[in-house]
């Protein structure tokens, strides 16, 4: 039994502290700002504004990398690393092909469908926002609730955080847990965001958007909003690694 307590201890535990409850308010906030998006539907620059800056870039980006890096900068222990990257991305690109040969047996793209000059930026777009969930809820959030409540509870709690998230532009929460639930898994697998970006995390973001969903809201002015995310993604690396280098 005591061979067996190590173990169990990394799938279930009980140490919350301040950076878990951190953790939560901000999955709470990340929640409650796509919730504030839905009355504003009819006030698209509103819409636009609460879910770019406040939900991706304020709460979803800038907090998390922040914290990680005012708690000593242990990039690794979140996922956050090149370490055996030649494996982890094989194997990333490996489940991406699955997944497009699955998506495309299952939901072919409609006839005509063509990547159009809207469609590119859209795509773009989408990675961006796929930036933004590989770090808050695989990295940031799944790390902390792990370090509190186990590997176990962090994969079921950040599918549900991820699923519901989408309140205001995509609410399919059951295919969404399934995905948070899988996506969560492949990443703890060898805790490396290498393991589902771009590649696999990718495929099933981009299809989703531009084929597949049916109640996903239209990317509004991809283009602006691609353009200044990526700017703000730029200044917030830069002033980390500024910050980590002057260390």
């Amino acid at each position: 039994m005591k061979n067996m307590k190590p173990f169990i201890s990394m799938l279930f535990r009980w140490q919350p502290s301040r950076e878990t409850l951190a953790a939560l308010a901000a999955g709470l906030c990340v929640i409650g700002l796509s919730a504030a998006m839905l009355p504003f539907k009819s006030i698209p620059w509103a819409s636009i504004a609460v879910r770019d800056m406040g939900q991706i870039f304020l709460v979803g980006i800038l907090f998390p990398l922040t914290c990680i890096q005012r708690t000593g900068g242990n990039w690794a222990g979140f996922g956050l690393h090149f370490k055996k990257w030649r494996i982890f991305l094989s194997v990333n690109l490996f489940l991406g092909a699955l997944l497009l040969l699955l998506f495309l047996s299952e939901s072919p793209p409609p006839t005509g469908f063509s990547l159009n000059y809207t469609r590119i930026w859209t795509a773009l777009y989408v990675m961006l926002a796929l930036c933004f969930e590989l770090v808050f809820f695989y990295a940031f959030l799944r790390t902390r609730l792990e370090q509190a409540f186990g590997m176990v509870p962090a994969i079921m709690l950040t599918a549900l955080f991820y699923a519901f998230h989408h309140i205001g532009f995509q609410p399919e929460y059951g295919k969404l847990i399934f995905v948070g639930l899988l996506y969560a898994a492949v990443y703890r697998a060898g805790n490396s965001a290498l393991l589902i970006f771009p590649f696999f995390l990718g495929v099933g973001g981009l299809y989703d958007v531009l084929i597949q969903s049916q109640v996903v809201s239209p990317v509004l002015h991809p283009a602006v909003r691609t353009m200044i995310l990526a700017a703000a993604f730029l200044a917030t690396g830069i002033w980390l690694w500024r910050k980590t280098d002057a260390h």
